[in-house]
């Protein structure tokens, strides 16, 4: 290290950091010296911003493309560093004094000039970024850093401890660039210096957490307002204090608006490759330079490198952009973090992105929120967009990933999208994919472009030669014959169909091939597709994989989030339904255990994350097993429920665990004695390879001294040595964050993890009042659907449900729930909330259905019994979204021991009807229910004749449905008319006849409450429907003695004018004998039965009639 840091400990760190950076100064060339100082210059009076750490880490790329890593992508690695330094240095003059800013705005220029003068040392530029890398991990970059800044001493001496570190890294840096190539050969950068920076950095930074964790749970304006002492030393507290509250109140309105970190996966992407493809499509050319609101839409087949050709525009733009009325904002959707594919979440960050560049927020902040308030809904955020939007503001928008999100999701996006192209100046650019339907409504975009990937992408040369280069350069790729790698080459370009995946992934495939004849075997065999690489690359490592590689795969299909490489190394270690935690079950390389899966999965080198290399990879695991030939042994695909309940089972007995907040160490270096520890204490301390592997090598070395005291090799393998918390326990957030998500869908058949799962409720080791925006969501809506009684018990006596428990309407869901599901107990301890109100009146159940109607629906007499004969529910009379009560859903179930029960409660009516103004006798007509159509009949009240919207009675609905049972029923029932017609004026009788309906035909002509003179609507009797409709019938009514055989209809004809007109000699022969006609009577038109027969040219009906006529009128 530096003798900088070695000296000078007794001078303040601001004045050490300021002597750093003055050496480093100093060091300089005059000519280097001058860019130095106006670099400082420029940064003080325009402090560099987010932008300028993307232009500095384009610029590094740019200059090491074919220097170094056949033009890999080195930029993103130093992002998370740089931005430290430039929020630093962004502080300004307010927060940290005149003279603190020219330090501040050196430490940026240093750096930036370190980086530029490296690029240039391709030897170096792979550690460097891996060394920036790592320690941007732990970096300080902070949003509320120029709030807290002020009020904490120790956080300045923190800041500038780590800022010392920064420029002696710097400072030995410039030496070594300033040294011939033979010098900088002999004084490489060693592993041990970069260890060492890297500790000291990461042991700074965790000095300023914990400082600013400290002063977050403060509340900064009073804090700044009280320390007098800071106020005396600052010339300008007034000036800060107004600062600090206008920074304040934008920080409130940007982390309301989305605190989701979309930088991370813009870099990930980002970091895959380099690619100028946009920039041959005039489609690109057009919309950038475009006013006024415009789209363009990339489109290609799946795995063309959409992405990460989005992400180089991203760049493209940033870099382009100098207008400070232009922004560029964007976003990408990842198939594995759910949070990401919600509209909310992608506006969200669209919002920050374009409000960050507004100084003055305060009105905002004013105007929707009060002072806790830290959640603004949809639509309050668009209404806060618009509303704050400069009309003069130009916004690029690129968004990636939307073929992820629900069909639900991309519609809101399309409308909402498309109103702010309709508000500002929005260019939109956006992927989609070729082989779906393309749900992004292009038409509904403003002036939209459409540029097509092409499959003879030159890029996917270029990516092919890079990669190979960088494979054997690296030796991951072994050949024997050097020709053989243009064999390759040519294979590769000539199968990549435009897909970039597939190219990566078969170049992985044949890096562990062994032999030149394999390589070719291989060639030989390249699957065709997607699914193929797949498939082969799992038949090929699933030996490897000792029962890991499904394990694996299903938690990273399922998890909410990447899983870092520690937290799914303790997840596979989980023995399920064991709660007792053994170390002995972790894995011990975790890396060496994911090779069982292949290139379908990587780690990301920064997030130190697992998840599959595409999303396409999780389709392949979940599809359906119906392609797959009989040699096809793979484990995979597998279900999304299987998988799920896996995770769940994880989590439970992972929770279980009775080592979370214990002590395992103390920061009392401990004696252990190799005699008598037994291994699994050490075990227990020692969590990390490397640390183990020191004990070991240790343990080793003392084998003949078997009671030697290794209490002190224990401590001094964790520098920092601690008690273990559950921080040590790297699952741990996770399933205490996820839990609920995983187990809501978890089998009851699993006893044993059913059983942990309600010993993690009853120990309280998980949060009970663990909710979702959505409360359907919540864990007292999960225990209830799935009849979980003493957890309900449990979260209504000790969980935080106020807002549950207080609303009626939600209590009702609750319990309609628990009764859909056929859940006594559960609603037994719902309905001693005492939440019903006792009346019976007629209400409208606002959920759709009632408790007691989901308990009629499902014939669940036990509950029907229990919510009738509560003191506290009366819900007898509540119509659902049909307008049905329980009687009606019972009638229409034919469930008579339901309708009985609900008959003998008080205040039940009967006579209610439905949306289409049935009652439940209706229904009961209807359905032929004869049993029920007399329990009904039975009833006091009970409405015979009621009608429903097309005037149907009961009695006409058994007769037309022909169900003689309950037309008997109904006949013999005092109270009924029989006669009562519908909407077309058509009796029961009707009805019979026309549908030729025997049996209640001949049970209508024989009831006295018939009327056989009855008119419909043409003015039809039941004589006139028996003669069109039933000629067995007609003889039998025109014989009763009440029927009148000369009754007209609406143009004037009698039966006998009809039978002649339709030319039933049958029926003409028997009415003229049953001596009740008048062959006489004439039409409205005039004329006479036999008229008609004449025009008709009917031979023998006009001879019947003259002769009829010359008999009974002479005349």
């Amino acid at each position: 290290m530096s003798s900088l840091m070695a000296t000078a400990s007794r001078l303040k760190p601001d004045i050490r950091l300021a002597q750093a950076v003055s050496q480093f100064e100093a060091d300089l060339s005059s000519e280097h010296k001058a860019i130095f100082q106006d670099s400082r210059s420029q940064a003080r009076s325009s402090p560099p911003a987010h932008l300028d750490v993307l232009r500095l880490t384009a610029e590094v790329d740019r200059r090491a493309s074919g220097k170094v890593g056949g033009g890999r992508c080195f930029g993103p690695r130093f992002i998370n560093l740089l931005e430290a330094v430039q929020r630093f240095a962004a502080l300004g003059d307010v927060i940290v004094g005149g003279s603190q800013n020219i330090i501040a705005c050196g430490v940026w220029s240093l750096v930036r000039m370190t980086l530029l003068f490296a690029v240039s040392s391709a030897s170096y530029l792979e550690g460097l970024s891996l060394l920036f890398m790592n320690a941007g991990r732990s970096a300080p970059r902070f949003q509320v850093m120029a709030l807290l800044y002020p009020q904490s001493r120790a956080l300045q001496s923190s800041m500038s401890e780590y800022f010392i570190v920064v420029v002696s890294l710097c400072h030995q840096l410039l030496k070594f660039t300033q040294k011939s190539v033979i010098g900088q050969l002999i004084a490489s950068l060693s592993d041990s210096d970069t260890k060492k920076y890297q500790s000291e950095l990461e042991f700074r930074a965790t000095s300023i957490r914990a400082e600013v964790n400290l002063l977050i749970g403060q509340k900064v304006e009073e804090e700044s307002l009280a320390n007098t002492r800071f106020r005396a030393f600052s010339l300008k507290s007034l000036e800060l204090i107004s600062a600090q509250r206008l920074l304040k109140a934008k920080l409130r309105i940007l982390d309301a608006c989305s605190t989701y970190d979309y930088e991370t996966t813009w870099k990930q992407i980002r970091k895959e490759g380099n690619t100028t493809l946009f920039n041959e499509a005039a489609q690109y050319g057009v919309w950038n330079h475009q006013s006024t609101s415009s789209t363009l839409i990339y489109t290609g087949r799946l795995g063309s490198g959409k992405s990460v050709l989005l992400a180089n525009i991203v760049e493209h733009l940033n870099l382009s952009v100098n207008d400070e009325n232009t922004a560029v904002a964007y976003f990408f959707c990842q198939h594995d973090i759910s949070q990401s594919l919600e509209a909310r979440t992608i506006l969200g960050s669209l919002a920050r992105q374009i409000l960050r560049l507004i100084p003055n927020l305060s009105s905002a902040a004013n105007l929707l929120f009060d002072e806790t308030s830290l959640v603004m809904d949809l639509e309050n955020l668009l209404k806060l967009v618009h509303q704050l939007m400069p009309p003069e503001l130009k916004v690029y928008f690129v968004l990636d990933g939307v073929d992820e999100c629900s069909s639900a999701v991309k519609e809101i996006l399309v409308r909402e999208l498309r109103g702010l192209q309709g508000t500002f100046a929005l260019l939109l650019c956006l992927s989609t994919r070729l082989e779906i339907n393309n749900m992004l409504e292009i038409g509904n975009f403003r002036d939209t472009r459409i540029w097509h990937t092409p499959e003879n992408n030159l890029d996917i040369e270029a990516f092919i030669g890079r990669e190979l280069a960088y494979c054997l350069e690296s030796g991951k790729l072994a050949i024997g014959n050097p020709a053989i790698i243009l064999d390759i080459q040519d294979a590769l370009l000539e199968g990549s169909q435009g897909m970039f995946l597939w190219v990566a992934l078969q170049i992985k495939s044949l890096c562990l091939e062994k032999t030149d004849e394999a390589i070719r075997e291989a060639l030989a065999n390249l699957p065709k597709d997607l699914s193929g690489t797949f498939t082969r690359i799992l038949q090929g490592t699933e030996s490897s994989g000792n029962g890991y590689q499904k394990r694996i795969l299903q938690l990273l299909t399922v998890a909410k989030r990447p899983l870092t490489t520690e937290e799914l190394r303790e997840a596979i270690g989980v023995v399920i339904g064991d709660p007792t935690w053994n170390s002995a079950t972790l894995v011990n390389d975790i890396y060496s255990t994911l090779s069982c899966c292949g290139a379908l999965v990587m780690v990301d080198e920064e997030e130190l994350t697992v998840r599959v290399v595409h999303h396409s990879v999780t389709q392949f695991l979940l599809s359906g097993c119906e392609d797959r030939g009989p040699e096809d042994t793979l484990d995979v695909p597998f279900s999304l429920e299987n998988a799920q309940t896996y995770m769940a089972e994880i989590i439970v007995t992972y929770l279980n665990y009775g080592v979370f907040g214990t002590q395992l160490s103390s920061t009392r270096v401990p004696q252990l004695m190799t005699a008598s520890v037994p291994s699994n204490v050490i075990a227990s301390a020692l969590h990390s390879s490397p640390t183990a592997r020191n004990i070991a090598l240790n343990l080793l070395r003392s084998k003949k001294k078997a009671n030697r005291d290794i209490g002190s090799t224990v401590a001094a393998a964790s520098k920092y040595f601690k008690s273990r918390s559950t921080e040590e326990f790297c699952f741990y957030q996770y399933a205490k964050s996820h839990w609920y998500h995983h187990t809501r869908q978890l089998s009851r058949q699993n006893t044993v993890i059913n059983n942990l799962l309600m010993q993690l409720f009853t120990l309280n080791l998980i949060e009970i009042s663990a909710m979702d925006e959505d409360w359907k969501s919540s864990l007292l809506w999960w225990a209830v659907r799935n009849g979980e009684t003493a957890i309900v018990q449990l979260l209504i006596d000790h969980g935080n449900m106020k807002n549950i428990l207080e609303d009626i309407d939600r209590v009702r869901s609750l319990m309609s729930v628990a009764s859909r599901y056929e859940h006594l107990a559960v609603v037994d301890v719902l309905l001693s909330l005492n939440k019903f109100p006792g009346s019976t009146r007629v209400s409208r159940a606002r959920n759709q259905r009632t408790p007691l109607s989901w308990a009629v629906i499902n014939g669940h007499v036990a509950i029907i019994k229990l919510l009738l004969q509560s003191p506290h529910y009366s819900e007898v009379n509540w119509l659902n979204g049909d307008d049905e009560t329980p009687l009606h859903l019972a009638a229409k179930r034919r469930s008579t021991a339901v309708v009985k029960i609900l008959l003998g409660c008080n205040g039940v009516d009967p006579n209610l009807s439905d949306r289409l103004g049935r009652t439940p006798l209706l229904l009961a007509a209807i359905h032929g229910q004869k049993d029920i159509t007399k329990l009904l009949l039975d009833t006091s009240g009970v409405e015979p004749n009621c009608q429903d919207e097309g005037n149907c009675t009961p009695l006409f609905w058994a007769v037309k449905n022909n169900h003689i049972s309950v037309a008997q029923l109904l006949l013999e029932y005092d109270k009924t008319d029989a006669n009562l017609p519908d909407m077309s004026g058509q009796t029961p009788l009707f009805q019979a006849l026309m549908n030729s309906h025997t049996s209640i035909t001949t049970l209508l002509l024989n009831s006295s409450k018939v009327d056989f003179n009855f008119q419909d609507r043409c003015g039809y009797t039941p004589l006139y429907w028996a003669l069109v409709c039933s000629s067995k019938y007609f003889d039998l009514i025109l014989g009763h003695k009440n029927v009148d055989a000369n009754i007209k209809d609406h143009e004037g004809l009698t039966p006998l004018s009809y039978a002649v007109k339709i030319r039933r000699m049958d029926a003409v022969s028997s009415l003229l004998k049953s001596g009740k006609v008048n062959a006489t009577i004439k039409t409205n038109s005039g004329r006479t039965p036999l008229q008609i027969a004449i025009d008709l040219r009917h031979k023998k009906i006009t001879k019947m009639l003259e002769d009829h006529l010359a008999l009974n009128h002479p005349e």
